[in-house]
């Protein structure tokens, strides 16, 4: 039995009663409207996780809860609950359950994703990341046998940027990098000391559209250039290399770009001959040159016996000079000019010229000698009369 002792408001009793009814009432319409049950609140959907939606159903352990990206049916699920345990997890899946025909079932931000073997038809990605591992094999075959090492973590790996790849990788051995750039039309290889791209190049390797070059430079084409302008033609201003052979066993040329014979920079030369090119179709400004003045050439040339600077000391030369130390007026060597060439910046001997100059001193010295004859014959002649 409960005894009152105090007086109680009847009239007001009744009307927070109705009150509260009111504002369950209101409670259970405005969550009706946050979340759809289904089979007695089996399966749920709602725009909000469950916790947010001010569910009011009795669950039981196994009912779902699917958020969607909007309300009715139409929207695409972006969560799944299961309740467990008088709470709601997350649902996680198994990748084999993802087995969809195109992925555009299945649109959301995936973030990171960590992955084993991916299979794919095509893939379409403005950035690309991946390692490099290590590729110790012992022979090439088919394959670069050296080691490197190359983490994205590292700021090194594979890079596939708007079309362009980027391979970087530290050699295992020397502790060298290795850099690769592909483009659409041009391929670079590079060795440097360092990871920054203009860090200590030891050497480079550039394929681009009509041309290889290979140096040891960045910013000249002192190396090695090859190119395709003239039916294969070579352009180069430095070659390390113990034979040139000329395609299907045919001859050597060294051109310039415009097909104009260029000058070759080298020390002792053997051969089976020399050849100058002197036929009447290749020269022009064809004038007389006096024999006597090319007698009075050789004559004043200074003839000597030296050596090369760089030259150990079994080794002498006999030739003439080119004086480029003293002034001119001051020279302490003559050589006429005509028997002076510079080539590339270097001055020296023309020999070709020097031969031509003597031949003709030669031949006036063999007109002098006829002359000679002619007289002594005249004087013997004269004096068997007497």
């Amino acid at each position: 039995m409960i005894i009152a002792t105090g007086s109680v408001n009847i009239d007001e009793n009744a009307k927070l009663a109705e009150e509260a009814q009111t504002n369950a009432e209101k409670f259970v319409k405005e969550s009706g409207k946050k979340y759809e049950s289904m089979l007695d609140g089996k399966i749920t959907q709602s725009i909000f996780p469950p916790n947010s939606a001010g569910d009011t159903n009795d669950h039981q352990d196994g009912d779902m809860w699917i958020q969607v990206d909007q309300t009715g049916y139409d929207g695409v699920a972006q969560q799944m609950y299961i309740y467990s345990n008088g709470s709601w997890s997350v649902k996680q899946w198994d990748q084999q359950t993802l087995s969809v025909k195109t992925l555009s079932a299945l649109t959301a931000d995936l973030g990171t994703v960590n992955s084993g073997t991916l299979n794919s038809v095509e893939i379409y990605a403005k950035n690309l990341t991946l390692d490099v591992s290590s590729d110790g094999g012992s022979s090439d075959d088919g394959h670069n046998s050296v080691s490197w090492s190359g983490t994205v973590a590292e700021g090194m790996g594979v890079n596939f940027n708007h079309g362009l790849m980027h391979m970087n990788a530290r050699h295992l051995y020397n502790g060298t990098y290795d850099a690769t750039y592909i483009g659409p039309n041009d391929f670079k290889v590079r060795n440097t000391m360092g990871l920054a791209p203009y860090s200590g190049l030891n050497n480079r390797v550039d394929i681009s559209d009509g041309s290889v070059i290979m140096n040891t430079t960045w910013n000249d084409e002192s190396g090695v250039k090859l190119g395709m302008w003239n039916n294969g033609l070579v352009q180069t201003n430095f070659v390390k290399t113990n034979y040139i052979t000329g395609r299907d066993q045919s001859d050597v040329y060294f051109h310039d770009t415009w097909g104009n014979t260029i000058g070759i920079h080298a020390g002792d030369v053997i051969s089976h001959g020399h050849t100058l090119k002197s036929t009447l179709s290749s020269k022009r400004n064809i004038s007389d040159f006096k024999t006597d003045e090319a007698l009075a050439k050789i004559n004043s040339a200074n003839i000597r016996r030296w050596q090369y600077v760089s030259d150990d000391n079994s080794i002498e030369h006999i030739g003439p000079i080119v004086d480029d130390v003293n002034p001119i007026g001051d020279k302490k060597y003559v050589l006429n000019g005509d028997m002076i060439k510079t080539v590339g910046g270097e001055t020296g001997f023309d020999q070709s010229n020097a031969l031509s100059i003597a031949m003709a001193a030669i031949q006036e010295l063999s007109r002098r000698n006829d002359e000679l004859s002619l007289r002594v014959t005249q004087l013997e002649m004269r004096d068997s009369k007497c």
